[in-house]
């Protein structure tokens, strides 16, 4: 009986803290994703007299590297692997 009561009510501390967890880990993979559009924003707007097929392909590495170094840095950080 008594074990019924508590683990009923330590159900509900359990799905918030999974829920908690789950929006942490949405939310740390938003700086590689803005930091890459940020750069790629920028190799945009900074380089007005290149032909736009140049500014595109720039501006998709400038994404793909800033958002891959971040991105690797925090999967490597991550406390689940290993």
């Amino acid at each position: 009986m008594e074990n019924t009561l508590i683990g009923a009510a330590s159900r509900p501390n359990l799905i918030r803290e999974a829920a908690g967890a789950q929006q942490r880990a949405l939310s740390r993979w938003l700086v590689p994703i803005g930091g890459g559009v940020l750069a790629a924003f920028l190799i945009v707007i900074g380089t007005p007299h290149v032909a736009w097929y140049m500014r595109l392909f720039l501006a998709v590495v400038a994404f793909l590297y800033i958002s891959g170094q971040s991105a690797a840095y925090l999967w490597a950080s991550n406390s689940d692997q290993g």
